[in-house]
């Protein structure tokens, strides 16, 4: 499991004053209320920049971010596309059941009818139910709803997720096997 947990992505600068506007990666934009110490990391990973929210807003369902000595637009402009990212001690607590998508992203897939589907490469977050995009190289990728009647187990530690298709979703995406 990583260290760190990203917690939102950062956008275009908000105003003159050094504001960032962040697109929240977390399902409930509260949690950045108690946002202080976190880090400013690449996309790649390669850069973690330690920084300290003075200020946070929202506006929709964006986040305004103020980091300490970001004072101007153009301090806020080189920030855009960098993650907001927290220590994973320094996470909220989450409720039985859920997990951190960072976690489950690179696990693999199992049917209980087809065995082995692919890795998970991606959780597309939608208003009605997360949905699971699994890719397996030689094979047209699979996008499974994330729902209690179709994921059956979660094993972190092994980097394990079971599922139950429901009838016909195989046949859709890989009807010529």
């Amino acid at each position: 499991m990583r260290d760190i947990l990203h917690i939102g992505r950062i956008g275009a600068p908000h105003g003159l004053h050094g504001e960032v506007k962040v697109q929240p990666m977390t399902d409930d934009i509260n949690r950045f209320k108690q946002l202080k110490d976190c880090f400013i990391v690449t996309e790649d990973e390669k850069d973690r920049m330690p920084a300290v929210c003075e200020g946070v807003r929202f506006l929709n369902n964006q986040v305004l971010l103020k980091l300490k000595d970001c004072e101007d637009r153009e301090q806020a402009a080189v920030l855009r596309g960098r993650l907001v990212s927290v220590d994973r001690e320094h996470a909220v607590a989450l409720p039985a059941d859920t997990w951190f998508i960072c976690d489950l992203i690179g696990s693999e897939i199992y049917a209980e009818e087809y065995g082995y589907l692919g890795k998970l490469v991606d959780v597309i977050q939608q208003s009605a139910h997360d949905v699971y995009l699994v890719r397996d190289k030689s094979k047209p990728d699979i996008l499974i709803p994330v729902l209690k009647t179709i994921v059956k187990k979660v094993d972190i530690e092994a980097a394990r997720i079971d599922v139950k298709l429901p009838d016909g979703l195989y046949e859709i995406y890989r009807q010529g096997e």
